[in-house]
């Protein structure tokens, strides 16, 4: 079975030039490193602590040098951080990231390696598709659930979080599906739908991940599954994303504040979305009915 990095990799390929879609060259390494912690929560690897912060569960490696060495980093840190702080971190600590992930593609027979030189100087490597059925399997599933109204699981929820994050939908999806696609990927992305349960103040701490009890599978079990692909949406793009105080404060790696439509402060944070374009975010005022 393919990681979450090597299926969101598969995506932002060109099959036949073998290189990423020019959409997604930006946000690639965060969306990889995002599929990196969510394939190690998934795998019950590491979770969030008390406060929120990500730390780790089970130190056994997992045999894939990726994962093992985001793992060992987490575990390695002498004060667990908050997630965003990761995310931000990650894709400049980790050396050859995006080769990393081209290279198992290729161990596993899903691409090839075709090297050439540019005005016999510069040497350019691509990665052409060997193997379609890798990304075939991988596509279908996405197409059933946004499509096609199955049932989601956890690892196709986070594989559609990853491709919202990446700026993907219309490279996975044809033109004549965009439309039905983004309205989709919307609602599944949402807090609501994942079952982020919120409390007002008074009640308890209003930032909790607790799913709702009578919402079942779709209230209840995909907070997990989308959490780090949408606050890297929030981070990146600073729209259609996941924001919550406490869980994006820094620790040590930086600002928020300036980033996009993300107002951070020691008092709270609101997330706001575009008219157009990618849209999802929300306000605790405006979504959850009440303010803070």
């Amino acid at each position: 079975m393919l990681t979450l990095p090597e299926e969101l990799m598969l995506l932002a390929l060109d099959d036949a030039q073998g290189t990423v879609v020019q959409n997604a060259q930006g946000p690639l390494k965060m969306g990889l490193v995002s599929a990196a912690l969510t394939e190690l929560t998934l795998t019950g690897k590491i979770r969030f602590d008390e406060r929120q912060n990500v730390v780790v569960a089970n130190p056994v490696p997992t045999g894939d040098s990726l994962l093992d060495e985001v793992m060992n980093r987490i575990a390695r840190d002498r004060q667990p951080r908050a997630a965003v702080s990761w995310l931000q971190a990650l894709p400049n600590q980790i050396r050859d990231l995006e080769d990393r992930v081209l290279q198992k593609l290729v161990q596993r027979g899903a691409l090839r390696v075709e090297e050439s030189r540019r005005f016999f100087v510069i040497k350019e490597t691509r990665f052409p598709q060997e193997n379609s059925a890798f990304e075939r399997s991988t596509r279908n599933r996405l197409r059933d659930v946004v499509l096609n109204g199955a049932q989601p699981d956890e690892r196709t929820m986070a594989l559609i979080g990853l491709v919202k994050m990446c700026n993907l939908i219309e490279t996975v999806f044809p033109f004549a599906e965009w439309e039905q696609a983004r309205r989709r990927i919307d609602e599944l992305t949402s807090p609501q739908f994942a079952g982020w349960q919120y409390q007002p103040p008074g009640q308890g701490d209003p930032y909790s991940m607790q799913p709702e009890t009578s919402g079942g599978m779709m209230m209840g079990g995909f907070v997990n599954a989308l959490m780090f692909s949408m606050m890297a949406q929030s981070l990146f793009w600073g729209v259609g994303g996941w924001g919550f105080p406490g869980m994006m404060s820094m620790g040590g790696f930086g600002d928020l504040s300036q980033q996009g439509e993300v107002l951070l402060g020691q008092e709270g944070m609101t997330a706001t979305s575009d008219e157009g374009g990618m849209d999802g975010g929300f306000d605790f005022g405006g979504d959850f009915g009440g303010e803070f």
